[in-house]
């Protein structure tokens, strides 16, 4: 006992700094959180970017102040700090190699803002919404409703379209009538589908393209515009039924002609075939 009091005493100093350091991390984490939050109040930060630069904040606080309190003991106890600094050190180097490289991606997505909470994604050719943006990971919750935990370094490495939530995106569609099909009625035909859409903008208003002059083919291209990304991919699968019913009302022909026309061909030649392999009339008996 007289020796723990000896020791105590001997480093009445030390305790002292380590609480003072304790008491002042505080009152700085609280004073800076305390900012953030009047910032996200008047709407220079999202909630979820404000919630991740707190959780940021408290872990590089808690690493400041333990650091600066195993400073004050390092002397006092310097074989036994050396030996946890150097196990700990040692299982978190490999351990959290993954997890910082997360973390230091999680900043970055924070601090750039490539997308947001509530846009809409594709990653991955898979649509989804971003519920949530955390230091390690992203969530994800894709049409069918399925969330899904992305690591935030896979999200920098691959490629990301953002639909975002009421930007006006431009959704396209194709379709390759032959030559002989009068561009006009192409057109009309490809207008008359878009005006069944109520959700589709009139500004800017849809238009058809000539997209490209192919071999057998002119390939046309339709151009609309909405402002909610909460419609995809159903959006698209309406507009491509529309189109089909359309141009079949018109009487357009939307088959690859290549393909029409080798499919006649076999069908000529086999036809042609059986004729020839047919037995002819029998001879009369004059």
């Amino acid at each position: 006992m007289e020796e723990f009091i000896t020791w105590f005493l001997d480093n009445i100093v030390a305790f002292v700094l380590s609480g003072a350091t304790i008491v002042i991390g505080y009152v700085i984490f609280y004073g800076i959180k305390k900012q953030i939050l009047r910032w996200k109040d008047k709407e220079r930060f999202d909630d979820a970017t404000a919630q991740n630069m707190i959780k940021l904040l408290r872990l590089i606080t808690y690493i400041v102040v333990i650091s600066i309190i195993a400073i004050q003991f390092a002397e006092t106890l310097s074989v036994f700090t050396g030996f946890i600094t150097v196990s700990i050190g040692t299982v978190i180097g490999f351990a959290s190699m993954n997890t910082l490289g997360n973390l230091i991606a999680g900043i970055i997505i924070i601090a750039s803002k490539p997308f947001r909470v509530g846009d809409r994604i594709l990653f991955l050719e898979r649509i989804a919404d971003v519920v949530d943006i955390k230091l390690i990971y992203t969530i994800l919750e894709d049409i069918d409703g399925v969330r899904i935990s992305i690591p935030n370094q896979k999200l920098l490495k691959e490629e990301i379209l953002n639909f975002g939530r009421n930007k006006i995106l431009r959704r396209e569609i194709f379709i390759t009538p032959g030559y002989d099909t009068d561009p006009r009625l192409v057109e009309k035909a490809l207008l008359e589908a878009a005006e069944k859409f109520g959700n589709i903008l009139k500004y800017p208003e849809p238009r058809v393209d000539l997209y490209q002059f192919l071999d057998y083919a002119i390939k046309y291209r339709l151009i609309v515009f909405i402002n909610n990304s909460k419609l995809i991919p159903r959006f698209d699968y309406q507009l491509k039924k529309a189109v089909y019913y359309t141009v079949k009302d018109y009487k357009i022909d939307i088959t690859t002609p290549l393909l029409h026309q080798k499919y006649s061909g076999m069908e000529y030649e086999k036809e042609k075939r059986v004729e020839d392999e047919s037995p002819g009339p029998p001879p009369s008996n004059q």
